[in-house]
């Protein structure tokens, strides 16, 4: 069931970027390809984390950072430029509007992660440091990797960390610990004054699916993944619908009622599954659909829904603000 899980998810994580800031310095290149931050000494060194596979020791500051997971979020609340990033395959790859006059990708290679690594072309642009922080496949690559430079993956199991638990790690590797606890409290209060603002999400449901294809959806129903800690630190839970019939991300299309929450979300794949989905009675006749209480994204957006980071959050809480305006003030 986890495996089934880890593939679904790392579906959506192909679906889109991640990101958002608040509250970073400008960056400015520096001449061996990475970026540093200006006015801020680098923590001491060498440093080891311990990871899934074993551990990691980064011996000096890095400089050549390669992102395999949107690290760039968190990299860019130091004004740090990363070497290479994880491309984006829904939209211009780099033009992550969280990003904008925040960190610049457009001399930053862009890598295909969703299919197999082209480790060839991770060796030849000279890592120093490479983040796998939530990159779905690391298992597969990660004594390669390794090889090549410093590689920091995840604890767990890619998606049960949260973006808190992310960000500090990265810091770590890049020894910029307390600079990342700033930006991190940052975004903290952003969350936090969504939900003083909207008092009435406490106790309130959700929902959250992706239509990735005809009669193919993933539900989120794992209380554990990152995907819901947004919307628990908001006051809300998973639907009773969800917890009750979806087994291993898995929900027949003939059981769409199960989607009812307080608050609806489900993201498209295509533009053409959106139409087909609204066609359908079933998904017409959810309570939550036919009072409004749905938000329905593209796939861009649900990929960023789905992994919520430092720099995206504030983004995507504008987006949903509206429709949880509207839970929130419901009966």
């Amino acid at each position: 069931m986890r495996k089934k899980a880890k593939v679904l998810a790392a579906l959506w994580m192909a679906i889109a970027a991640l990101a958002i800031a608040a509250g970073c310095g400008s960056s400015s290149g520096s001449e061996d390809g990475g970026t540093a931050s200006a006015g801020t000494s680098p923590g001491t060194f060498p440093v080891t984390l311990t990871n899934k596979f074993g551990s990691t020791t980064i011996r000096s500051a890095p400089r050549r950072i390669i992102a395999l997971s949107f690290e760039e979020d968190t990299l860019a609340t130091l004004g740090i430029t990363p070497i290479a990033h994880a491309k984006d395959g829904y939209g211009a790859d780099g033009d992550f509007p969280w990003l904008k006059g925040k960190l610049d990708l457009s001399k930053s290679t862009g890598l295909e992660v969703s299919g197999d690594l082209n480790l060839e072309q991770i060796a030849g642009l000279h890592p120093d440091l490479i983040l796998a922080t939530n990159f779905y496949n690391l298992a597969d690559y990660y004594d390669r990797l390794s090889r090549i430079a410093p590689t920091v993956g995840y604890t767990e199991d890619a998606g049960i960390a949260t973006w808190q638990e992310n960000s500090t790690l990265i810091g770590r590797a890049v020894g910029r610990e307390a600079d990342v606890q700033k930006a991190i409290a940052a975004t903290q209060k952003v969350i936090d004054g969504v939900k003083s603002g909207l008092p009435g999400l406490a106790g309130r449901t959700f929902s959250y699916s992706y239509y990735y294809e005809p009669g193919g959806l993933a539900v989120i129903d794992d209380p554990e993944t990152v995907s819901v800690q947004l919307y628990s630190d908001l006051g809300l839970t998973l639907a009773p619908g969800v917890t009750a019939n979806v087994k291993d991300r898995s929900l027949s299309m003939e059981k769409l009622d199960a989607l009812d929450a307080d608050f609806v979300l489900i993201g498209y794949a295509t533009p053409a599954l959106k139409t087909e989905m609204n066609a359908n009675k079933l998904f017409a006749d959810i309570p939550g659909v036919r009072e409004g209480r749905v938000l329905q994204v593209d796939a861009f957006t649900a990929g960023v829904v789905n992994n919520p980071t430092i720099l995206n959050i504030p983004w995507q809480l504008d987006r949903l603000k509206p429709t949880l305006t509207r839970v929130s003030a419901g009966s």
